[in-house]
Formats: structure tokens, sequence, C-alpha cells
């Protein structure tokens, strides 16, 4: 013999649990059957508001993940544009443009150079060359160990550029793996002044400009000036 469930508006309840179940889909989380009878069919309404809450549990643990992930990228895209405006300035600092003498301009350079630290060189010299008025501009290459073609090109483009402005780019320092590097890869450099050392480019500079080197000095001051 068959049991009979003891069920008490069984279609009107059906209908409260269609409407939770859509409000839940419209994302109101809080809804809840909330059956005040009991019966053989609560067990199904208690199981629905289970489910329900566990779902809520479920999403809310997802919320939080999400921010916490949304934080994360955005502190790590913090760091990153730190990171980058530290290489900018690096960039700058190991780019360093100095006036060492009237109409005189200097820039030493440093460790290995690819294109984009010489880009940022070549902005920094023209900028300079610009703002200061100089009409001769030494690149000094000593202390980097090598240059590939790229690189080369970069300097030959700088000069051209200075050239524009109205001032003479001397490269001097040219190391003999660099010059070996240069002549191999059939790099043309006759159209650039070079010269071996820093002290003979800073020379040819003074003298261009009609003056004289710090350190030299004329016959009359030696010989004290002329007698009376």
């Amino acid at each position: 013999m068959k049991k009979t469930l003891n069920i008490t508006g069984l279609e009107q309840r059906v209908e409260e649990i269609e409407e939770v179940l859509s409000s839940v889909a419209a994302g109101q989380m809080d809804a809840r059957v909330n059956s005040q009878v009991d019966d053989d069919f609560s067990g199904v309404e208690a199981a629905i508001d289970l489910l329900i809450g566990d779902l809520t549990e479920e999403l809310q643990e997802r919320e939080k993940a999400q921010k916490e992930l949304e934080e994360k990228l955005r502190t790590i895209q913090r760091q990153q544009e730190t990171i980058r405006k530290q290489q900018e300035d690096l960039l700058e600092l190991s780019s360093p443009v100095t006036k060492v003498w009237d109409d005189v301009l200097i820039l030493p350079v440093i460790g290995t150079l690819d294109s984009r630290r010489t880009q940022v060189m070549m902005e920094n010299l023209l900028e300079n060359i610009v703002s200061t008025g100089c009409t001769i501009a030494i690149l000094d290459i000593t202390g980097v160990p090598t240059v590939d073609t790229q690189v080369a090109n970069h300097l030959i483009k700088t000069v051209t550029a200075a050239r524009l402005l109205g001032a003479e780019c001397i490269i001097s320092g040219i190391r003999p793996a660099i010059a070996q590097t240069i002549v191999h890869l059939g790099i043309d450099l006759s159209s650039i002044k070079t010269k071996a050392t820093l002290q003979d480019a800073m020379r040819y500079a003074f003298q261009a400009t009609g003056q004289k080197m710090p350190d030299e000095s004329s016959p009359e001051d030696e010989t004290g000036g002329e007698s009376k």
C-alpha cells in the first residue's frame, strides 16, 4: 500500500520556489524559500535554501578572490610603471651631457650600448645642443666594449642630426676591437671626425673654437709677460 504524502498547498509552494529561483538567477542571492510548513515537502524547500546558501557563499568567495586578483594586478602594474620610470631615469643618468667649456659639450659613454640607450643618448645630446647653443659636441666611447651595426648607425645618425643643428660631433676613444668590428661590418665613418683619445678630441674642439686648453699657457704666460 502506497504512503500518502502529507503536503499542504503544494501548487502555491512550487510557485514560490520558482519565484525564489528566478530571483536568484537575477542576482538576488538573499532570496530564500523559508517555508514555515512542516510536512513531506519541507525537505525539498530546505534543500533548495541550502543550495542557494552554498551558491551564495561560493560566489562571495569568488568575488573576493577576483577583487584580490585585481588588486594584485594593479599592484604589479604600479610596480612595472615604477620599474619603467626607474629604467628611464637610469638611461638618462647613463647618458650625461656636460658643457665642459665655452661652446663645447661632452657626452662620456660607459658600458654596453643598445638601440634604446643610444636613442636616449642621441635625444639628450641634441636637446643640449639646442639649449646651450654649443657648436662642438664630443661623444667619447672609451668605456664602450663593443658596437654592433645598429648602434653604429645610431651614432652616425646622431652626428648627422648634430650637424643639422649647427654643431660638429666628434667621436673619441674608439677601442681597437670596436675599430676592427666597424671595418669588418663595412660601416663608413669617413665623414665623421674621430679622435683616438678624449684629450685629442678636446684639444681639437678648443682649437676649432679659438680657445686654449685650460692646462695650456701662452709663451707670454711662461715668460711672465712682456718686460716694460
